[in-house]
């Protein structure tokens, strides 16, 4: 869109240039707290890689983790390379307070060894618990298990379309590696925060259907509120069982008749009973930036006879759903048929 055509449309339109200049604003600040993050543990792993202190106390051999992340919130990737003299079947160990899990590792060429294991109770993975969690192999050589210490070393600096350390998307728990005092690959875990997720967005000619999924709540009930912004009107649903979650209808009669001519927007809370509210999104994916990312095509809805609601749902920089919703003029080539 060209400038001038930009202009003339705010001028003609102040409520959609204000909702645009908002949405850009969203955006943006979802993205300067990314960068804070990733910068702040960057200098953190380059100050403990510069130090030298890993070498200096790590006991028995240890070697630098090649490769020690954690992908789509719940695998952890790891590649190194073992010790001169050091050679037979190895796992992975994971150790807190005397307690230690385990998982396979895999042989690779040139004496290395690689890993891709599945974080997590609820993916079928490591159970790890909520604290810090040091990692590094056990090796069965001929003349017994060695363990093998893995230095973390300071990461690239990634500045994609993904986030470094994404939540886990079935049970929002947060696995983030770093390193210990030590210098040695550590694996922060910590706990879900209470979350509600649009699992399913449908829409027809004459109804729209949202599919919700509570995370860290344990709730039988619930209900959704549509709220419009700028102190607006507001409705609330009744939410329906659906398997372990629930299904909610949108009040689009409703919400056009309390429309402004324009468009208003409407942002959308779960409210489970004894808790406090919850913005409806997708915030468990590893998406830098949901709101160019996570598109929901626009459509127009019919909310009766002759009667037509145009609804542009999108998601936020911070994730949270919000409808757009601005009643349309029908046709009058032809009259809208009562089949809908």
């Amino acid at each position: 869109m060209n400038v001038s055509r930009y202009w003339r449309m705010a001028r003609s339109d102040p409520a959609w240039f204000a909702q645009r200049v908002r949405e850009e604003a969203e955006s943006r600040a979802a993205g300067v707290r990314h960068r804070v993050r990733r910068e702040t543990d960057e200098a953190i792993r380059t100050a403990v890689a510069r130090s030298g202190l890993a070498r200096a106390v790590a006991s028995g051999p240890a070697v630098a983790a090649e490769y020690f992340a954690v992908l789509d919130g719940s695998t952890l990737n790891l590649h190194a390379v073992l010790p001169a003299g050091v050679d037979g079947p190895a796992e992975v160990v994971f150790a807190r307070h005397g307690r230690e899990l385990r998982a396979p590792a895999e042989p690779a060429p040139g004496g290395r060894v690689t890993a891709v294991t599945v974080l997590g109770a609820a993916q079928g993975g490591v159970p790890l618990t909520p604290g810090g969690w040091r990692v590094g192999l056990a090796v069965r050589t001929a003349r017994g298990e060695r363990a093998v210490g893995l230095l973390a070393r300071a990461g690239d600096d990634l500045d994609g379309p993904t986030a470094a350390d994404p939540p886990c998307p079935r049970s929002g728990a947060r696995y983030t590696p770093g390193s210990s005092a030590t210098g040695h690959c550590l694996l922060r875990v910590t706990v879900p925060e209470p979350s509600a997720e649009v699992v399913r967005f449908e829409r027809t000619l004459a109804r729209i259907e949202i599919g919700v999924r509570l995370v860290a709540v344990d709730a039988g009930r619930l209900a959704v509120r549509f709220q419009a912004r700028g102190n607006g009107p507001a409705h609330t649903v009744a939410a329906d069982r659906d398997g372990d979650g629930f299904r909610v209808r949108v009040p689009l009669a409703a919400m056009a008749r309390d429309g402004r001519g324009g468009e208003r927007v409407w942002d959308v809370f779960a409210e489970p009973p004894g808790h406090r509210p919850l913005r409806l999104g997708r915030h468990l994916h590893d998406v830098r930036d949901p709101r160019r990312v996570l598109r929901i095509p626009q459509g127009t809805v019919a909310t009766g006879p002759a009667a037509l609601l145009r609804v542009r749902p999108y998601y936020t920089g911070n994730g949270d759903l919000a409808l757009g919703c601005a009643p349309v003029a029908p046709s009058t080539d032809a009259p809208l048929e009562e089949t809908l």
